[in-house]
């Protein structure tokens, strides 16, 4: 179960690397579908998911620091992605609210998986 954060992360970062892909690619197929606030968002979910991948490694070590930082990254994270995905408003296009929803179920995933006691047990146990 200690293994499962770290998968889950790298499914996480693998989807965030996708998304500064498809941006670039668009940017010059169809730059209607690009906007400086897409570029903005990919990069920086790009460098925070690469962080989190950091910090989820230090979990399976049993580090209760970077436990807490994952866990406020997985919960924020997903309260973040619903409002960018449901709010009429956004300036962000469609396919980038369709590739923030599959992050927002990793990131669901992740939170669930950190509450379970097989993890958390984990932690006590290293300290």
């Amino acid at each position: 179960m200690t293994n499962a954060p770290l998968r889950l992360m790298r499914i996480f970062s693998v989807l965030s690397a996708a998304l500064v892909v498809a941006t670039a690619v668009l940017q010059f197929v169809s730059p209607s579908l690009v906007n400086p606030v897409v570029w903005i968002r990919a990069i920086g979910v790009l460098a925070l998911s690469l962080l989190a991948l950091r910090w989820a490694a230090r979990v399976r070590e049993g580090h209760r620091g970077a436990y807490r930082r994952l866990l406020w990254v997985s919960v924020a994270g997903s309260v973040g992605i619903a409002v960018l995905t449901l709010l009429p408003d956004t300036p962000y296009p469609m396919w980038v609210r369709v590739e923030q929803a599959i992050q927002g179920v990793v990131l669901i995933a992740l939170a669930w998986t950190l509450t379970r006691p097989a993890v958390r047990t984990h932690l006590r146990a290293v300290r």
